[in-house]
């Protein structure tokens, strides 16, 4: 009995042997298996921060391209263009740091497609700024119709003072797309007759058209008319201290003021007169019309 339990025990025996060596076997590929994730996430993990520094490399060359682009910026996109600094800082930061968890590399990832999209827009916005203020220079150019000094004097000062800051009030400034002047005298039942004779006329009488505009506000508008003889001087009204208003940045003397209704509307015609008021010069005057504080046109008339 004894010869026959002992075969027993020693099979037993190798049974559990052999079952602590699959033991073994089974936790050696668990662990194996366990260190080729952590490499794999690890590799992974590597990868995809560098790829994420790419990015963000090239989003802070846009940035950098973008404000390197603009001849100047407003408070607005000065303080955007902080903003988008500090926050391409924040991003290097955190790229920069040891091993980051996949939920890190996911918010960084969702971070630089937002940055991504800011920038784009601020781009955008700086394009759009350029390109405004180049229209205005532009159009400002066109704004000053004078003799030839009057019209380096306004040009002169107008470039000085355009920037971003004034660029309402310049778009706002009304110009004529049209100016008749007319000498006349009137007969005894009071109709108006032409006359170009300075000795026989009473009158220049001027009528303009003005561009539309819907930034300039409608309203009651004060025009002023300047009558420059061939001597160049202005012919103004008898009180010197009555006469004067502000324009292109000056001090002048107006031969004639009338406030009118402006309404916006290019077909409609807007008429001055300038009265003589004592015997005056044949020979060519130049007429000068002024409105919010600048010379928006002007023509010319030949008296005999």
């Amino acid at each position: 009995m004894e010869q026959e339990s002992q075969p027993k025990k020693d099979t037993k025996k190798i049974y559990i042997l052999l079952g602590v060596i699959v033991l073994l076997i089974g936790t050696n590929i668990f662990l194996w298996m366990q260190k080729d994730k952590t490499e794999t996430r690890f590799e992974q993990t590597t990868d995809e921060k560098a790829k994420l520094q790419v990015q963000l490399n090239e989003l802070e060359q846009d940035l950098t391209d973008a404000t390197a682009n603009a001849d100047s910026l407003n408070e607005s996109l000065l303080a955007k263009d902080e903003e988008l600094k500090a926050k391409v800082a924040q991003l290097q930061n955190a790229l920069r740091r040891g091993n980051m968890s996949a939920a890190e590399l996911e918010r960084a990832r969702n971070e630089i497609d937002q940055l991504r999209y800011y920038i784009r827009k601020y781009q955008d916005e700086i394009v759009t700024l350029k390109k405004e203020n180049e229209l205005l220079a532009s159009e400002n150019n066109g704004l000053k119709k004078t003799v030839e000094t009057e019209q380096r004097k306004s040009s002169d000062l107008v470039n000085q003072n355009i920037n971003l800051s004034n660029k309402v009030a310049v778009a706002s400034l009304l110009k004529t797309t049209t100016i008749n002047a007319l000498g006349v005298r009137y007969r005894s039942n009071g109709k108006e007759v032409e006359s170009n004779r300075v000795k026989t006329l009473e009158r220049i009488k001027i009528s303009f058209n003005l561009a539309d505009n819907q930034v300039a506000p409608q309203g009651a508008r004060d025009f002023y008319v300047r009558v420059i003889n061939p001597a160049g001087k202005a012919e103004v009204v008898t009180d010197a201290s009555d006469s004067k208003f502000a324009a292109d940045g000056e001090e002048l003397q107006y031969s004639a003021k009338s406030t009118v209704n402006f309404e916006n509307k290019s077909a409609q015609t807007y008429t001055m007169f300038w009265k003589k008021s004592s015997a005056i010069e044949p020979g060519d005057y130049t007429i000068i019309i002024y409105a919010d504080g600048a010379s928006i046109g002007s023509t010319k008339i030949t008296l005999k």
